[in-house]
């Protein structure tokens, strides 16, 4: 993968926190609706169903914060509660805070709501939570009436009633995504179809990925961040498969690769004036001096220390004529010494560091080392005593350890020479052939490079205990440490070898099968040799050739990670940088669970299987009106490219038809706010919401959970 440096990289900036959007208040109630009976429609899905209640012991206030005021204050934030769990409302006291917060922007103030209600509802909501909802309307606010509807089928009146009465609504929204067939007016919930993947999964699911490709990222990402990242960058591709492969591409990775950069406070630098400069570094030097004179009177304490050491050992030695055996031998016991050659040893070495340390205190350049003598090397035991026998055998080792170090150094020495005579040789045939010279090296370095890719293509397979190459070494580590060898022929009914089976015996395997890197090290330095050479002698071979190039740190998934710009492993990433994600995969990679669920982990089928099952629950006639209204919905309907990639696939599942075109697949108007559209139309029909909805009559003699079927509402079971 050539990568070449982007020129200019463009900046999309992050925001902390959920941007606040007040409220705004009506003040025209009174004198418009006061007295009209006007009906009221509340979208719960549009509006934020949250409180935030908590008292501020510094100020000692009690603070209660409603929808989107939520996000005006740092500890509302934190406190925020909602009434719905899920897309289910199943907190009727946080909803009533929520309802009180709406009234009041309203307008309205009186001890009764005598205006109808139009609100939505989720899809196949449970009668438990319903009657929660109509208790709270009818006990609390004591409503004239309540309609109940489910949003997306809103969201289809809106956008036609003429075309209402057939086609299937596609509801991508905050939770969940859900597939309703309409057909001749009626709909077919028990033909309905839900995907647990929509807003909410969908900004889990990027903070998810966000998180795995920046651990160590400097700043807690939050969900509403990711949201961020979901609504202004990601789109649905037409070819998912297609388009990952193109992101190898580095011109196609440059115009796909989005950079968010998150604030971040530089260190201020401050500028010393000279007079500032002047007097630190006059107090660097005393500091420099200070630690001088205590280095200086250091080794001095130290000097004293081994010369009183020495007068010890010499006096010591000195006391063996005037003491008796026993005597003398216990003293040289307790000064941890356990024979006299151990106290010539300590005295010769003490000496020896006495007399450096003297010498660089004044100066004196130490004189070279003279080479070592063994006098009693080549005199027979015969002539020597039991002391000198003992001597004897140490000058022996002593020497025999010189030698092999004079050796050392004269084979090293060999060896440098060696060296320098193929250096010389090797320049004057680059001088001389220059263009076989070239091929030479670009040979060698080429067999060098197999010769890594395949130990390392050898290393990935042994680290795979079910691979060939991993049974086959298994076999002979059995093998070998069998007592007995092997016959050449396993005869019937004998038992099969089992080493292997068990995770202990890999455990032996992985102990006796670490290698040494001395070799890998040897053909990495030999390879950068080659490298370097053709770096300078080789105008064709650029940095971009060389088997770095190409190393995890600058492959794919390095520019998948920091981009295209350049990037010096040694000196890192710059204070910006380390506050910047790249987006690019993942732009397409969330949107793309809504057409294969299984990349998130979810077990269920994408959109078009079930658009796919549900259209074979229906005979060829009802069919082909259902795909003639395909209406996408919701605030996943506002991804770019749904719309293009559902169009494609839909029409791979129809049969084909060389007349015309036999579907039709459009987006809602609003696809936030067309179920509130909806709803409003509903309630303008005065004499259609006399029969859809449920009176306080007959809340009272059926019960909470009773509501009446309409063409754009749930089924009362």
């Amino acid at each position: 993968m050539d990568m070449e440096v982007d020129e200019e990289v463009v900046l999309h900036p992050m925001q902390t926190e959920k941007a606040f959007t007040p409220t705004p208040d009506y003040s025209d109630y009174q004198v418009s609706f006061a007295s009209t009976g006007t009906p009221l429609v509340i979208d719960n899905v549009v509006f934020d169903n949250q409180m935030a209640k908590f008292r501020d012991r510094k100020a000692n206030t009690s603070n209660t914060y409603i929808g989107n005021d939520v996000y005006a204050d740092v500890l509302a934030r934190s406190n925020a509660r909602s009434a719905f769990d899920g897309p289910v409302m199943c907190n009727p006291e946080i909803m009533e805070a929520v309802l009180d917060y709406i009234f009041i922007k309203m307008g309205i103030d009186a001890d009764r709501i005598a205006h109808p209600l139009v609100m939505t509802e989720p899809v196949c909501v449970p009668h438990y939570n319903r009657n929660l909802m109509s208790e709270l309307l009818f006990e609390s606010y004591q409503v004239p009436s309540v309609t109940y509807g489910i949003d997306s089928l809103f969201s289809l009146y809106a956008n036609g009633p003429e075309r209402s009465t057939d086609g299937i609504v596609v509801s991508s929204g905050h939770h969940y995504t859900h597939m309703i067939p309409v057909s001749q007016g009626k709909v077919h919930l028990e033909h309905a179809k839900r995907i647990s993947y929509g807003g909410e999964p969908a900004s889990e699911y990027m903070l998810k990925l966000m998180q795995m490709k920046y651990p160590t990222f400097p700043m807690k990402m939050t969900t509403t961040q990711s949201e961020s990242l979901l609504i202004n960058h990601c789109y649905v591709a037409k070819d998912y498969l297609g388009e990952l492969a193109s992101y190898e591409d580095p011109e196609v990775f440059k115009t796909k690769d989005r950079v968010i950069q998150f604030p971040f406070v530089a260190p201020v630098v401050e500028e010393k004036s000279e007079e500032e400069q002047a007097r630190l570094a006059a107090k660097r030097k005393e500091q420099g001096r200070r630690l001088q004179e205590q280095a200086a009177k250091a080794r001095l304490e130290k000097l004293i220390q081994r010369e009183q050491e020495l007068e010890q050992y010499n006096g010591l030695k000195n006391s063996k004529s005037t003491l008796k055996k026993a005597e003398w031998a216990e003293q040289l016991k307790s000064m941890g010494f356990k024979e006299e050659a151990d106290l010539d040893a300590a005295i010769k070495t003490t000496d020896a560091a006495i007399r450096r340390a003297r010498n660089k205190e004044l100066g004196i350049e130490e004189e070279e080392k003279e080479p070592p003598t063994f006098p009693l090397v080549d005199t027979p035991d015969e002539e020597l005593s039991e002391l000198d026998r003992k001597e004897k055998k140490k000058q022996r080792l002593l020497k025999a350890s010189h030698d092999a170090r004079m050796r050392a150094k004269a084979a090293k020495a060999e060896e440098t020479a060696y060296q320098e005579e193929l250096a010389r040789q090797d320049a004057e045939r680059r001088e001389q052939e220059p263009q076989k010279w070239l091929e030479d090296i670009h040979g060698k370095r080429k067999e060098l490079v197999d010769k890594i890719k395949a130990k390392k293509q050898l290393r990935e397979q042994l680290s795979d205990r079910r691979s060939h190459a991993s049974q086959l070494r298994m076999k002979s580590i059995a093998a070998l440490a069998s007592d007995a060898p092997p016959p050449k022929r396993r005869r019937k009914g004998q038992d099969e070898d089992t080493f292997g089976q068990d995770d202990e015996d890999w455990m032996v395997y992985r102990e006796i099968s670490r290698e040494d890197d001395s070799e890998d090290e040897e053909e990495a330095n030999q390879l950068n040799e080659y490298e370097q050479q053709l770096l300078k002698y080789d105008p064709e071979f650029l940095h971009e050739h060389t088997m770095n190039a190409y190393t995890p740190k600058n492959s794919f998934l390095h520019y998948y990670t920091n981009g295209l710009g350049p990037y010096d492993p040694a000196v890192g990433l710059s204070l910006d940088q380390t506050y910047q994600l790249h987006l690019n995969v993942e732009r397409i990679r969330v949107p793309e669970a809504l057409f294969q669920p299984g990349i998130t982990g979810l077990d269920q089928t994408g959109l078009v299987e079930t658009m796919q099952d549900i259209l074979k629950r229906f005979d060829k006639q009802a069919r082909d009106r259902l795909v003639q209204n395909i209406l996408v919905t919701g605030g996943m309907a506002q991804v770019p490219g749904l719309i293009d990639r559902l169009d494609q696939s839909v029409q791979s599942i129809l049969p084909f038809s060389p007349d015309q075109r036999n579907y039709s697949v459009r987006r809602a108007q609003d696809c936030l706010l067309d179920g509130w559209r909806g709803a409003a139309m509903v309630a303008r029909d005065s004499e259609r919401m006399n029969k859809i909805s449920v009176t306080r009559q007959e809340y009272e003699e059926y019960g909470g959970s009773y509501i009446k079927e309409h063409g754009l509402g749930n089924a009362h079971s």
